[in-house]
């Protein structure tokens, strides 16, 4: 099977496809930020722990038309996964305290801007097809924003949905016609 279905099968339950909102709030809970979401959610699972892997890919789509697109990757080291790319260094892992099996943690920094800090937590409904995420971002130690994120499972099968396109950044820009 593999170390990451083995030992990380909540992890492994992420592979798929995911649609669903992202809504930003500030530190006072006043929205800042609404969007519609994409996840291409890879599982490259291995016998060693250096060859799994995993990567995500967030589509962003806003109502004027624009889209961002975000990639991460990360590697299996000890009882995590590491995400070290451009942008963060950080790492997810289940959450081994939470008895249901159905949380998962991400942390991480930026890289250019040593003052702050990320914190997610990832909850799956009982049957897997659903996910609710909640984002804390910390500047200098004070909370400035929050993001609630609903999701549902549209595939668990992400090869037909991926194209090279979905493995780089792509800052916010109009829609190409060919992107729909």
């Amino acid at each position: 099977m593999g170390l990451i279905r083995d030992r990380f099968p909540l992890i492994a339950d992420q592979e798929g496809i995911w649609d669903g909102e992202y809504v930003h709030l500030d530190a006072e809970h006043r929205e800042i930020d609404r969007h519609a979401s994409r996840l291409v959610c890879r599982i490259f699972d291995a016998d060693t722990g250096e060859a799994a892997r995993l990567s995500q890919s967030n589509i962003y789509t806003w109502p004027d038309g624009t889209r961002e697109v975000r990639f991460f990757e990360g590697r299996l080291r000890g009882d995590r996964f590491w995400i070290d790319n451009e942008l963060i260094d950080g790492w997810t892992a289940p959450v081994d305290l939470d008895e249901t099996g159905r949380t998962l943690m991400v942390a991480w920094v930026r890289r250019n801007d040593p003052g702050f800090r990320f914190y997610e937590l990832i909850t799956m409904s009982e049957d897997g097809e659903r996910k609710n995420r909640t984002w804390h971002w910390y500047r200098d130690g004070r909370l400035f924003q929050r993001t609630l994120i609903n999701e549902r499972r549209v595939s668990r099968d992400w090869m037909p949905f991926d194209a090279e396109r979905l493995y780089a950044h792509h800052p916010r820009a109009p829609l190409a016609d060919d992107e729909d």
